[in-house]
């Protein structure tokens, strides 16, 4: 057993009994009297506990409320069971040894462990990457010295870049590199797996002053899904029928407004965009029940791509 498991049981049986003794720890742990003190100390001065001891009952008990621990107990069985179902794919977490894995279930609660048998999490897709080129972005990160990178993009286009690594970034399974690029003086993303080779230079980061720093949080704030950008148009889709009551429990955009018209039957969704791919892309998926209806560019793109799907039907 670990300190932590002995911790969230006092925890848990002050807050359901009102109160609790060392030698109740002490007997159902099989630990010393004096690592049940030790525990105790532990919670007083690390996490704050208002832990007294009251002769009268006797026992330990909280002198005023104490909420910090109340789903400590739900909350490690549930990192476990994330952190297990990501180390079951290596591309989710690119080094990994099982160690670490066997650790962090020494710290769930015995009556907990067999409830995680119960609970899992299902990973989307995933893409292939390579753990030294993922290593050595973060030895990069680590020193501030710049990489030499080579790409290839969509277009099987070719290019060597030196770049400062500023953002290692997992979306819908897939990881990217947000980095500040010399050749263009300014922040890119990349996809890790369309990263042929990386290679360390003894070129520290810029000096950068407080303008970059906020160009920097502008862009990894804004846009939309994973295209980010410092530049943004701001997006307007309406969704019917069905496809109102699915956007109606889910958050697009951090910034996002949400109107609804019944009415006329829709709501309206409206929120910042960089890049219109992805947004073009989930608009498709709700079929006849979602259109933009701003701005122009992308409803010109909407109709277009309606239209080449029109026409695949005659072929």
């Amino acid at each position: 057993m670990s300190q932590m498991e002995r911790i969230l049981y006092i925890d848990r049986c002050i807050r359901k009994s009102g109160k609790i003794t060392i030698k109740e720890v002490s007997d159902f742990f099989e630990v010393s009297v004096r690592q049940v003190k030790r525990d105790i100390e532990y919670m007083r001065d690390r996490l704050d506990a208002p832990l007294v001891y009251k002769k009268s009952l006797p026992g330990y008990i909280y002198e005023a409320p104490y909420r910090h621990l109340e789903f400590a107990d739900q909350n490690l069985m549930l990192f476990y069971v994330v952190m297990k179902s990501l180390s079951e794919n290596q591309h989710y977490i690119p080094v990994y040894t099982d160690e670490v894995l066997s650790k962090i279930s020494e710290e769930v609660p015995k009556d907990y462990r067999n409830v995680c048998s119960h609970i899992s999490y299902q990973m989307s897709s995933s893409e292939n990457i390579n753990s030294e080129f993922f290593m050595a972005i973060c030895e990069s990160l680590r020193r501030k010295t710049c990489l030499n990178l080579y790409y290839c993009n969509l277009k099987n286009e070719h290019s060597e870049r030196l770049v400062e690594p500023e953002q290692l970034l997992n979306y819908g399974g897939i990881w990217y590199l947000i980095c500040f690029d010399h050749s263009t003086n300014d922040f890119r993303t990349f996809n890790m797996s369309r990263i042929e080779k990386v290679s360390e230079t003894q070129e520290s980061f810029f000096e950068h002053d407080e303008a970059y720093k906020t160009s920097l949080s502008d862009f990894l704030s804004g846009g939309f899904g994973i295209f980010k950008g410092n530049k943004h148009s701001s997006v307007t889709v309406r969704f019917y029928a069905v496809a109102r009551r699915i956007v109606a429990t889910q958050v697009w955009h951090p910034e996002q407004t949400v109107i609804e018209n019944d009415a006329e039957d829709y709501t309206e969704l409206t929120f910042p965009a960089s890049d219109f791919t992805e947004v073009l892309s989930k608009i498709l998926s709700f079929g006849k029940n979602a259109r933009p209806v701003a701005p122009p560019e992308l409803v010109a793109l909407w109709k277009s791509e309606i239209q080449s799907l029109s026409a695949m039907l005659s072929q």
